[in-house]
């Protein structure tokens, strides 16, 4: 096939070198030390190829992508990272809460108030850690939580988004500074 004849859009692979970014993937994080985001590849097939290497949870942006990722069978724990205050769509995700591992990230009461309306049944916490664009500030991290329990949902943990430190050259440098940033 002549590359102009390829619908788009269309994922074009080289293959060899996507296994060999697999293995290396698998080697470094095994197993769901790592959850690769959807919004990655968008693509369920190669998020198969994930899961068979061992990477069964994933990280969505969005609830379209969530449900994507259930109707492919990969629901096996999937977190929904992006903050979404629309009832409605969270609903869609709460009535696959039966065919699927979903945790929602939650970052204010309205965040709150959306998912514990729709009926989901389990978040994150997210908290700010240097990138101000989502999360809530530290300080408010353990009432958002207690809040969360309070409306019935099961509180998995807390997270931060720490991409002000991706540009940091030194591994060590940054491994040091995001975990300072989780630490804060």
């Amino acid at each position: 096939m002549d590359v102009h004849e390829i619908p788009t859009p269309a994922p074009v692979i080289q293959w060899p070198a996507f296994e060999a970014n697999l293995a290396a993937m698998s080697a470094a994080r095994p197993g769901t030390s790592l959850r690769p985001h959807v919004k990655a590849h968008k693509c369920t097939s190669i998020a198969a190829t994930q899961a068979e290497r061992g990477h069964t949870a994933f990280t969505c942006a969005t609830p379209g992508e969530m449900l994507g990722m259930i109707d492919a069978g990969l629901g096996d724990d999937l977190l929904l990272a992006n903050e979404t205050v629309d009832p409605r769509r969270l609903a869609a995700l709460a009535a696959r809460q039966d065919d699927a591992s979903i945790t929602v990230a939650i970052d204010s009461d309205a965040t709150l108030a959306a998912a514990a309306l729709a009926g989901i049944r389990r978040c994150l916490v997210d908290v700010d850690v240097g990138l101000p664009r989502c999360g809530c500030a530290p300080s408010d991290a353990g009432r958002l939580a207690d809040a969360a329990r309070s409306a019935g949902l099961e509180v998995r943990g807390v997270m931060g988004y720490e991409g002000h430190l991706m540009m940091v050259p030194e591994h060590g440098d940054r491994r040091r500074q995001v975990s300072d940033a989780m630490a804060a």
